[in-house]
């Protein structure tokens, strides 16, 4: 090889090692270079997070608040428990406004409506005051709601009294049966109007109140054409020495005439009649018909009806004095009909003696200050010393009816005065005198009047004056 391609080679030779030196270092630069940018880099990256922290921590020192997305979580769970609490409360207030409407609906229905005050009220006093699942239709409990219909007849009999029930269970009671008016003709009247609904010729129940001839003028002819099974009459003997009885009272069971304990007598034809057949009354088992006596306080009830009658004790029986004409009457015992949550008063011809003694016990055997009635048989035929202020007070009725016979009469019956007491609390009434026969319906809780005769209201209300009776 020539020198001089030698010292070209070296030449070259020491340029490529030199360009490799000064690529190498160039490297080693570049390198260090890029470590020191990196290491520039995480300095300057951590110098920035650490100056944001900082400040972070500065500014939470400061404000006493979160990082920014902190904040923000905390702000969306505190907006909604503020829109529950929100929530929360329009719904009881919605809930409180919905139970005040309603008791103010119910409140103005109540005062209004006596059917549905009626019926709210039964249902506290048994349900709630009066509640004993042991004690059934004892001291006044409650009885069976039924379907069916029960009746109440005021038949047309002049100057006098006769109510027919027909209970729904296809029995009959028959108060009273009696007449003091002038054309009145029983089997004409009374026996036909009895037949058309008692069809099959017995009596479940028949009750003489008193002794008076409006009263049992023809509860003799009835006990003839019906069979009696149960027959309810005052605590009083025939008293009667005349001789045409004479065999009939040596006939009497001495033991049925032995039940009488009071010390006075009727002596009247038409009561001795009607004692000497209802001793000897043969019921519809063949059997002597059961005599019980206007005593103390007792039941006539089926599975849906009860009728609680309120009668002189044997003390006070013992203390009457039935010379006196009020006394006689005041004997008289006092019903409370029940069916279906509506009460039926049925009275006789009590008066101011013994109003005042039924309050007394119908006070504690009901456990009430006032009885919540709806009709009422009023008293007497509408005498102005019956149906007192006091007891209408008591009783409360919406509905009543009177026996009477303004025609003609020497009682001036219905008084004025009494009929002015019932319209003063806005009874609806009805008379015999102006409307004929009277039937009282409570069918369901329903109760309503059918007249053989109607007449304007104001008629109604006219009755009569005169002398105190």
């Amino acid at each position: 090889m020539a020198k001089g391609e030698e010292n070209n080679k070296s030449t070259a030779k020491k340029k490529t090692t030199s360009t490799s030196k000064n690529s190498a270092k160039t490297t080693t630069k570049n390198t260090t270079s890029s470590t020191k940018s990196k290491t520039a880099s995480k300095s300057t990256a951590k110098s920035t997070s650490t100056k944001q922290t900082s400040k972070a921590k500065t500014d939470s020192k400061g404000s006493d608040e979160k990082p920014l997305v902190e904040v923000g979580k905390t702000n969306v769970k505190v907006a909604g428990v503020k829109m529950k609490k929100k929530t929360a409360l329009a719904l009881t207030l919605t809930i409180v406004a919905i139970i005040l409407i309603a008791a103010i609906v119910f409140a103005i229905v109540y005062v209004t409506n006596s059917d549905f005050k009626n019926q709210v009220d039964e249902w506290i006093y048994y349900s709630i005051l009066h509640r004993d699942e042991n004690s059934g239709n004892s001291n006044g409990g409650e009885v069976l709601i039924a379907d069916g219909e029960l009746q109440v007849h005021m038949l047309d009999v002049g100057q006098g009294d006769c109510i027919l029930i027909l209970f729904p269970d296809g029995k009959e009671m028959l108060i009273d049966c009696g007449n003091k008016s002038t054309g009145y003709s029983y089997e004409e009247t009374t026996k036909p109007y009895l037949e058309k609904y008692i069809t099959d010729g017995q009596i479940d129940y028949l009750m003489l109140t008193h002794c008076d001839e409006d009263h049992v003028d023809q509860l003799d002819k009835v006990l003839a054409g019906f069979v009696v099974d149960n027959i309810y009459m005052p605590n009083v003997k025939s008293g009667s020495t005349k001789d045409k009885f004479a065999e009939q009272f040596a006939a009497l069971p001495a033991d049925r005439v032995a039940m009488f304990t009071d010390e006075d007598t009727i002596d009247s034809d038409v009561y001795t009649k009607f004692y000497l057949g209802a001793l000897t009354e043969v019921a519809s088992d063949g059997n002597l018909a059961d005599i019980i006596l206007n005593i103390g306080n007792f039941a006539i009830e089926g599975e849906t009806y009860k009728i609680d009658f309120f009668c002189y004790t044997q003390e006070e029986w013992d203390s009457a004095n039935l010379g006196d004409a009020h006394k006689k009457n005041a004997v008289s015992p006092i019903g409370i009909l029940q069916y279906n949550g509506k009460r039926v008063v049925l009275t006789g011809d009590s008066n101011e003696i013994n109003e005042p003694n039924f309050i007394e016990k119908a006070k504690e055997f009901y456990g009430v200050d006032k009885l919540d009635c709806d009709v009422l048989k009023v008293g007497h035929h509408g005498s102005e010393t019956s149906t007192t202020n006091e007891f209408l007070d008591f009783i409360t009725v919406e509905y009543a009816f009177i026996s009477c016979n303004a025609s003609g009469n020497t009682f001036n019956h219905p008084r004025q005065a009494t009929l002015d007491r019932l319209i003063a609390r806005n009874v609806t009434f009805y008379r015999t005198d102006l409307n004929g026969n009277i039937v009282c319906k409570i069918s369901g809780t329903t109760i309503s009047f059918e007249v053989e005769t109607k007449v304007d209201a104001e008629l109604l209300k006219q009755g009569l004056t005169g002398e105190t009776s």
